[in-house]
């Protein structure tokens, strides 16, 4: 059995408050929270939620900024026995109400605001999609009826009795399901994939535990939203299962992030080229503000291994990895010496996990050194998704690897080489957009003939969404009426950067009326003058 192996996320943190109960769980601008003062807001808010009626497999959503209270909310809804489904901050109310609905998420747990935008109107405008029990979190101490008062749950569930406490999580088991992360597909619409416990604590067991020595005295800093992954999985996780000490930004400043990593000794860091990028050509940037955080996780290109140990961070270790929300499974680790191994691949994957590499075409299994389609399977994968059957069939083949339709290659030692997605998708600043989505909300504008999204390269945001556009005859548009077009219809990360005009004759297109979307990436590179 391994330590981590038969273990569900609220026996994690119980057994972490045990072993360093004192120790430093949460920082926060506004707080600093012990793992025993944690674990009584957790328990309480558990007692608080089973009294407002939560029953174990309800769902609960969250619509919440970097707080604290998502943390306790999170491990409380577990420790009910309730599915957690983190929903995306920044969507608008439609695509809101979408997952809300799609999900069958009976609570939502949400704030009244959060850097400077009015989450009280924004509920007002998800119409039909609102769950009937709606809690509220308001910093300001504020009450807004007809909503439930987030600290008034945990003041209602101050009374719980630990062996109450332990029947709730005697009944929870590593396969339950306990997570619907939503994640954006080559389809219009968004995908809630079903996670264990098991998959996830093993997750984070050997992607921040394992891969980057983490101890009891380790720092971490986050920044990534708790709707993502590495929010909501890797760095929380990964601190609570080793007693470490998690600080928390409530979004992404260079500024920001420098100071806390200097004033608190930040030992731990993860990004993507957007975050490293922006802290090295920060004017405050200098590496001895920086030189604590000995650790470093990227999801970055090769060439960000060397940038990063240049400019002062990652001294103990560099890792590379490779992940997704439906099964993240490979990194780099912690022992790998070889430095081009470091460097150039995204790891081995963990124990219990095999990687393949597929034709796509012919799904014929390519051998080492040959590129094809990334499959992968294996304990982390997750469990489907969620009344989607059908989109769960097409993703796996009969031998059970999931097909990431990402690309790249194996060598002879079966270390990974990611290298590009061969999906509809574009990777933006850490954010997964669907080509197609965007495309749909696009064809609505009533100047478009036709119009095509792809990812170019951006030295900021990793790849930025493009849209290549072909105007009705006689109409005129620039780039500025179809950013103002998108607003409201799509997330701010969602709506493009660039927007190349092009003639009907210019469109590449197969014999068979498809799309050539490589020919057509390739050329908005031309026309934008990106150099590759």
């Amino acid at each position: 059995m391994n330590e981590w192996d038969q273990k569900t996320i609220p026996q994690v943190l119980r057994e972490t408050v045990e072993r360093w109960g004192d120790r430093v769980a949460i920082v926060h601008p506004r707080c600093r929270m012990t793992y025993r003062e944690l674990y009584a807001q957790v328990c309480a808010f558990a007692q608080g939620l089973k009294k407002m009626g939560l029953q174990p497999g309800d769902h609960v959503a969250t619509l919440m900024g970097v707080f604290p209270e998502w943390i306790v909310a999170k491990y409380g809804v577990l420790l009910a026995g309730g599915v957690l489904v983190p929903i995306n901050i920044t969507l608008t109310p439609k695509e809101m109400e979408f997952i809300l609905k799609q999900s069958d998420a009976s609570t939502l747990i949400t704030m009244d605001e959060f850097r400077g935008k009015d989450y009280l109107s924004l509920l007002a405008n998800i119409h039909s999609g609102l769950p009937k029990a709606v809690i509220l979190l308001s910093r300001g101490g504020k009450q807004h009826a007809p909503y439930v008062d987030f600290q008034g749950i945990i003041h209602e569930g101050r009374d719980f009795a630990e062996e109450k406490v332990r029947e709730w999580e005697s009944a929870l088991h590593p396969e339950k399901l306990c997570y619907i992360l939503y994640t954006s597909g080559s389809t219009a619409f968004p995908k809630g994939a079903l996670r264990n416990h098991r998959s996830l604590i093993g997750i984070a067991h050997f992607l921040i535990d394992k891969a980057l020595g983490i101890a009891e005295e380790d720092r971490l800093l986050s920044y990534f939203p708790f709707y993502h992954i590495a929010g909501c999985v890797y760095m929380v996780l990964g601190a609570h299962l080793q007693g470490s000490s998690l600080y928390l930004l409530e979004a992404f400043d260079p500024e920001e992030t420098l100071r806390v990593v200097d004033e608190e000794k930040i030992t731990v860091l993860g990004g993507f080229e957007t975050h490293f990028n922006l802290l090295i050509h920060h004017p405050h940037f200098k590496k001895d503000k920086v030189a604590s955080a000995r650790k470093v996780l990227l999801a970055t290109g090769p060439e960000w291994y060397d940038r990063v140990k240049e400019a002062g961070m990652g001294s103990e270790v560099i890792s590379h990895h490779y992940g997704f929300t439906e099964g993240t499974g490979v990194v780099v680790p912690y022992e790998e010496e070889d430095y081009t191994k470091r460097k150039y691949t995204n790891g081995k994957p963990f124990p219990g996990v095999e990687v393949k590499i597929v034709d796509p075409e012919t799904g014929k299994k390519q051998a080492a050194g040959q590129a094809g389609e990334i499959c992968l399977r294996g304990w982390t994968l997750f469990q489907g998704y969620y009344k989607m059957p059908e989109e769960t069939r097409r993703s796996m083949d009969e031998e059970g690897f999931f097909h990431t339709g990402d690309y790249g290659w194996l060598d002879e030692e079966g270390f990974l080489y990611y290298r590009g997605r061969y999906k509809m998708m574009i990777k933006t600043g850490g954010e997964n957009v669907s080509e197609k989505e965007v495309e749909v909300v696009m064809e609505e504008h009533p100047d478009i003939k036709a119009v095509q999204v792809v990812g170019v390269p951006d030295p900021i945001w990793g790849e930025a969404v493009t849209a290549v556009i072909e105007p009705k005859a006689g109409k005129r548009m620039g780039k500025e009426d179809i950013v103002n077009f998108c607003r409201g219809k799509l997330a701010g990360f969602k709506i493009p950067k660039n927007v190349v005009f092009i003639q009907s004759h210019e469109w590449p297109i197969t014999p068979t009326g498809k799309m050539i979307k490589a020919d057509l990436k390739k050329m908005a590179v031309e026309r934008l003058g990106i150099k590759a």
